[in-house]
């Protein structure tokens, strides 16, 4: 008995694309120099780096943890950026305005706050989906999942208005969306609250789809998202009104899968069979999903084309409106909707839109759309059935034409059992955006030899200067020894030998100190000679053995520490007498 009926989906990015994960690039794990963002990790920093600059990075980061820190720790790595360029574990692209700010911002402070407190430029960049083994993208199954469920939610809706509730004004309006949208789906995939086995997505299986785009160009892109209004609104003096946060300056940078790459993704659809299964358990309960929700790939590719087809053509006809809309990508664009045509009406293709910025229309119902619109400070926020606004892909933040609409997928749907089949067309399209990525791919190679001669370079360092630390703990360890076997031979003298013994020392260093020079008579260390030949001489604790070890100690090194050491000069600490002579 069958029990799926499973078909390979290729997926092609028609446009950017975000899936969150809550991961991002911190500016102390990334630097971008020439249009690449480089990361690299912890152990990067111990072999990029010499020990005094380890040294001095650990001195920073142990400090205040203030805005201070922040950025000292930022420029750090920035000036340094060289040398871990070089043991980078990914190279991304990132657009030439994303580049520029960040090379504007990195270390410095953004503003300061009313109490004169730093706000300072942290330079996350938002992190796309992604295989933490290989760090290639990948598309959640769960992303795919929901924009199907979205769309066939909305074919079962065929448009109809939620039921009018008492008070949209309320404080209690989110609460009652959220309810009303569980018990709309209740409603349309006719299952109740919590008996998620009749949710007819339970027979939808997906899994995610890893990256298989061609081997050597990047995978991901660093774009910039703005906000931009739908309609075109002017003041009394005729300027256009910014939306809010054009007016708060805000904007987001975010890693992106990039749009037209031909067949990027891999997946697999799995439709359970339940063919010849009882809709009743042997409990008498209910088991299986009402059988007119039984969903073929037909039924799912007909509903998404006809849920995300006229918001794709709304939004290309609006962003022209609004000149927003780069006229290349809207060209291929339209090329791709005519080459389709015959596959999407088979069921063949279709299209679908995840991530972030899809936009509200995208994720809500024909006909029960709601969306909040937030209004000024103290107003009520408006619900409405459509967006004011917009978020776009672009390079810089004040971009206002050539922008890119997030999210859009194409898929295609080949039955599992049948040999794969090629798109020429598809594949032709996407060919132009390639230029880029292969002459990205080009720069980063032609790039890699010299950062591979710079890493080469810094591992030798490091290897150098791990070998002389070697080299420098073996000569402290035989020094440690030494020192306690002198030590130890010490406590095995008299005192007046110690006393002998203590005098070579110090005049050994002394010298070490002159470095060929010498100090005048009567000064420190000849006083200190003349001090222990009087003692020996003068003591009646001396005996004569200890007497020749004083004469012998100073006729060796006082002429290495003073000048003009003569034999009359040695005559008159009276060596011979020591020695027993005379």
């Amino acid at each position: 008995m069958k029990i799926f009926d499973s078909y390979r989906m290729y997926i092609t990015p028609l446009s950017p694309i975000h899936i969150g994960t809550g991961e991002s690039y911190e500016p102390t794990n990334y630097v971008i120099e020439d249009g690449v963002l480089h990361e690299f990790d912890t152990g990067a920093v111990m072999a990029a780096f010499s020990e005094a600059e380890r040294a001095k990075l650990l001195g920073i980061a142990t400090g205040k943890p203030d805005a201070n820190m922040i950025e000292a720790v930022q420029r750090f790595f920035y000036e340094r950026r060289e040398p871990l360029m070089g043991h980078a574990i990914q190279h991304v692209p990132v657009l030439p305005g994303v580049a520029g700010l960040y090379a504007r911002r990195v270390g410095q402070t953004a503003n300061r706050e009313a109490d004169g407190n730093k706000v300072v430029n942290r330079l996350e960049i938002d992190r796309t989906s992604f295989n933490p083994i290989n760090r290639q993208p990948l598309l959640f199954g769960s992303s795919l999942k929901g924009a199907m469920r979205t769309a066939l939610l909305n074919r079962e809706n065929d448009g109809e208005r939620l039921l009018k509730v008492e008070d949209r004004r309320t404080k209690k309006r989110s609460d009652e969306n959220n309810q009303n949208n569980q018990e709309l789906q209740n409603r349309l995939f006719k299952f109740s609250p919590g008996k998620f086995e009749l949710d007819p997505m339970r027979l939808v299986q997906l899994a995610d789809a890893p990256w298989s785009g061609e081997l050597g160009l990047p995978a991901a892109q660093v774009h910039l998202a703005v906000n931009r209004k739908k309609v075109e609104i002017k003041d009394k003096q005729g300027n256009v009104r910014k939306s809010q946060a054009e007016s708060k300056d805000l904007y987001q940078i975010l890693e992106c899968i990039p749009g037209w790459r031909y067949r990027a993704f891999t997946g697999q659809i799995n439709l359970q069979s339940v063919s010849g299964v009882p809709a009743m358990g042997r409990n008498g309960k209910l088991q299986l999903p009402a059988s007119n929700l039984h969903f073929s790939a037909k039924s799912i590719a007909q509903a998404c084309n006809a849920f995300y087809l006229p918001i794709l053509e709304d939004e290309l006809a609006l962003l022209r409106e609004r000149k927003y809309l780069g006229q290349r990508w809207g060209q291929a664009i339209q090329k791709m909707l005519n080459a389709a045509r015959d596959k999407m009406q088979h069921s063949e293709a279709f299209l679908l839109r995840v991530g972030r910025h899809s936009g509200a229309e995208s994720v809500t119902l024909n006909g029960v759309r709601q969306i909040k619109i937030m209004k000024g400070m103290g107003e009520q926020p408006e619900y409405l059935d459509t967006a004011k606004t917009l978020w776009l892909a672009a390079d810089a933040k004040d971009q206002a034409t050539d922008l890119l609409p997030f999210g859009w997928l194409l898929v295609e749907l080949q039955p599992i059992s049948t040999t794969t089949s090629d798109w020429p067309e598809l594949k032709a399209a996407c060919e132009p955006y390639l230029a880029d990525a292969r002459a990205f791919a080009k720069k980063l190679a032609d790039q890699q030899v010299r950062l591979n001669q710079a890493k080469a370079a810094a591992e030798a360092k490091r290897r150098e200067e791990a070998e002389a630390a070697r080299i420098a703990a073996e000569q402290e360890i035989q020094r440690q020894k030494a020192e306690a076997k002198r030590l130890a031979k010490l406590q095995q003298l008299t005192p007046n030998l110690r006393w002998i013994e203590q005098f070579k020392d110090e005049f050994a260093d002394r010298t070490n100190q002159l470095r060929g020079s010498k100090d005048r008579q009567n000064t420190d260390y000849h006083q200190r000679a003349q001090k222990l030949a009087k003692e020996a001489l003068e003591s009646a604790d001396w005996t004569a053995e200890e007497k020749y070890a004083a004469a012998d100690a100073i006729a060796e090194w006082l002429p290495k520490v003073i000048e003009r050491i003569d034999k009359d000069a040695l005559k008159k600490l009276k060596l011979a007498a020591l020695r027993g002579i005379g």
